[in-house]
Parts: C-alpha cells; sequence; structure tokens
C-alpha cells in the first residue's frame, strides 16, 4: 500500500472515529481516486456488520479497523486477551451504521458510474484510432484489422463485466 493509500485510509479510520460524517465522505472520495484495492477493501470493511470479538495473533491482516455495536460502527482497537489471542473493542465517538452505510454506497455509486463512463469513453477512442490508421503510412492491415476486433471485443468485455445484472 502507497504513502497516500495509507492517508487516505487513516483518514477514513479517523473520521469514524471521531463521528466526523463530512469526513468520512471526503476520505472514501480521496481514496476512490488512488490507484489499488483501498478503496474496495475499505469500503467492503465499512459494510460488513459481522463482528468477530478475538483474534489469533497468528492470523495477520483479517482485524477490520472497524468496530460494529448497537447500529454504529467505531474505530477498532485491538488488546491482549486470552492466550495468543487479541481482543476487539469499540474506538471512539462513531458513527450510526446508516450514515455511513449512505456514505459508503454514494461513494461506490460514483467510482463506479466513473468507471462505466471511462469504458464507454474507450469506443471513441478506439474509432478515432481506425480512422488514424486507415491513413498510417506503413502498418500492416492485416494485424491492424486484427488489433481492432480485439479491441472492440476487450471494450465489449468490459462494459459486460460492469453490468449490474452480472455483478455477484
Amino acid at each position: 500500500m502507497s504513502d497516500a493509500e495509507k492517508q487516505a485510509v487513516q483518514c477514513v479510520v479517523d473520521a469514524v472515529v471521531g463521528g466526523d460524517l463530512g469526513r468520512l465522505k471526503s476520505g472514501l472520495a480521496w481514496l476512490s481516486e488512488l490507484p489499488g484495492y483501498e478503496f474496495s477493501t475499505v469500503t467492503g470493511q465499512l459494510m460488513n456488520t459481522d463482528q468477530r470479538e478475538k483474534f489469533s495473533m497468528f492470523v495477520i491482516g483479517y482485524e477490520s479497523p472497524f468496530y460494529y455495536r448497537d447500529g454504529h460502527v467505531f474505530g477498532a482497537v485491538y488488546t491482549p486477551s486470552e492466550f495468543m489471542c487479541k481482543k476487539a473493542s469499540p474506538s471512539g465517538e462513531g458513527l450510526p451504521f446508516e450514515q455511513v452505510r449512505d456514505a459508503v454506497l454514494k461513494a461506490r455509486g460514483e467510482h463506479d458510474e466513473k468507471v462505466l463512463q471511462k469504458a464507454l469513453g474507450l469506443k471513441a477512442a478506439l474509432e478515432e484510432m481506425e480512422d488514424l490508421l486507415k491513413r498510417h503510412s506503413f502498418a500492416d492491415s492485416k494485424l491492424t484489422s486484427l488489433a481492432h476486433v480485439e479491441l472492440h471485443k476487450g471494450q465489449a468485455l468490459l462494459l459486460a463485466a460492469l453490468n449490474p445484472v452480472n455483478a455477484h
């Protein structure tokens, strides 16, 4: 994870701990702009209300930075517990889960719309490339034709992957 991603994730966690909905929304927007999987990971953790209380110290990476109790989302603090285990506890003021869910769904929706618009924009770029290739001085027409077909297939597959009907 890059330093920018770490800072953006920390901004989201701090917003939840501090009970600051506006900061949560801006943190999610910032995180959605960064490369990597952290946006998907953090929004998934915010939406997953299954709360485990105890974790093995041998298992790393399964602890969420969020804690759920009584319809609220808090920051999570992990303290030593039984032998070789740690216990999750709430930290901070927290936010009502409904507000967190709404913020996450809005951030995800905006990000998904941006991705869809980029995928749709590929078609115009591909058509422009095809037009330019027609006038290229030495391009191999058989290879450019094959590339054209494959690029259009790729764009069609991308749009199919983004279709909400196919979402699991």
